[in-house]
């Protein structure tokens, strides 16, 4: 399927490893939760194949795009110091999923990995990002089905956990609740923003359920918000 296409050995001059991509079936499932804030009535939803990142967009991925393509004046963040008009993961933060990216940064991301790789890549819909993370369980709660996400998902932390830290869903995904929030595409209104999955900052287990959904400005920067990409099947 050519899934080499988008990493480290496909971008000459690039060191840094892109996560493997997990193909991930057509199927159809019941997308919401009566459980949802507010309630949304489960509804049977078709979902044709395409490919997901098995992890989140890594610190160090978005530093290899920054590198190459940052927007002019771009500053570093808490994850990314600049120096000499380079970007740098600071310490510790290489395998960490990158964060204080706003949603027009994620999908400028997408673009350039699209454009090295000559495949569309683009943030998942709504509607791809539940499919994905119920790993296949119907009606489930988590990534994982039912029960506590201790152990199962970084959530009540002081900061998100390298990625893969945690044991994959049924589609292999990793990290698909807790760590970071991910920007999706509204299902709702196209082009709008939303997040899901939770953060590591979450306190209540409830805003790591599968159909919890945040709506962000597009142009929200902060700790608790990363991304993951979606390149559609050949």
């Amino acid at each position: 399927m050519g899934l080499c296409v988008l990493t480290a050995s496909c971008l000459a001059g690039e060191k840094q490893v892109q996560p493997a991509l997990v193909p991930v079936p057509a199927g159809r499932f019941l997308m919401g939760g009566r459980e949802a804030d507010p309630p949304q009535e489960p509804r049977e939803v078709e979902v044709t194949a395409f490919l997901m990142g098995r992890y989140e967009v890594t610190v160090e991925e978005l530093a290899a795009w920054l590198n190459d393509a940052a927007p002019p004046g771009r500053a570093g963040s808490p994850q990314i110091a600049r120096r000499d008009d380079r970007f740098q993961p600071v310490r510790g933060a290489r395998r960490r999923p990158a964060a204080w990216v706003s949603f027009e940064d994620a999908q400028a991301y997408c673009r350039w990995r699209g454009d090295k790789s000559g495949r569309r890549v683009r943030l998942p819909t709504e509607t791809e990002w539940e499919y994905a993370a119920r790993g296949g369980i119907e009606g489930a709660r988590f990534p994982w089905g039912w029960g506590a996400p201790e152990g199962r998902a970084c959530f009540a932390g002081e900061a998100p956990r390298a990625v893969g830290s945690y044991p994959p869903n049924g589609f292999g995904l990793y990290d698909m609740a807790g760590n970071v929030f991910e920007w999706c595409v509204s299902d709702e209104a196209p082009g709008e923003a939303v997040a899901r999955g939770g953060s590591w900052a979450e306190r209540d287990p409830r805003f790591l359920r599968l159909y919890n959904r945040v709506k962000f400005p597009r142009t929200y920067r902060d700790a608790d918000v990363g991304f993951r990409v979606v390149v559609e099947a050949e």
